[in-house]
């Protein structure tokens, strides 16, 4: 039996094309901003750091399609997937790290519109990323104890 992986790649694809366009809006946003404000500091803060996720998403797609080839390649349980994995992980907490620029940002416009709930909104992205990585550090130790055994069961037989 074959593993294929096509559709976790579609939904990649898919992941990363709503990024592109989500950064690309955003880009022009904080391009028409500036030139509307140009010594306003909050827009340029929001925009580099979406703009700065975004691509360290699009740099995690490039480490799953990886992972994705391993697996079609019957080559998961590697040292080279353990490294993917790895990296996917140290991106995921960057993400969590980037965008905490974004709190002084939502606390003031919670504070503009008296709309408190959106600093639990801004946390919520945040603290997204660092759930996702809190996950793939358990897949990261299931992996090592997996490469572990494979490598026993290669010396025993």
């Amino acid at each position: 039996m074959k593993i294929k992986t096509t559709l976790l790649k579609f939904v990649t694809l898919i992941i990363d094309a709503f990024v592109l366009f989500f950064v690309v809006m955003l880009s022009m946003s904080m391009l028409n901003a500036i030139q509307d404000h140009p010594f306003d500091l909050f827009p340029t803060i929001a925009g580099s750091t979406f703009l700065i996720v975004g691509l360290l998403v699009l740099v995690i797609s490039y480490y799953l399609f990886r992972i994705f080839k391993l697996i079609d390649n019957h080559n998961f349980f590697t040292q080279q997937a353990l490294h993917f994995v790895r990296m996917v992980r140290y991106l995921f907490i960057a993400c969590s790290v980037v965008l905490l620029a974004i709190l002084p940002i939502a606390y003031q416009a919670a504070d503009i519109d008296d709309a408190p709930g959106l600093i639990i909104v801004a946390l919520g992205f945040i603290f997204v990323p660092s759930a996702i990585a809190a996950f793939i550090s358990v897949m990261e130790k299931i992996l090592i104890n997996s490469i572990q055994f494979k490598q026993e069961n290669e010396l025993t037989i």
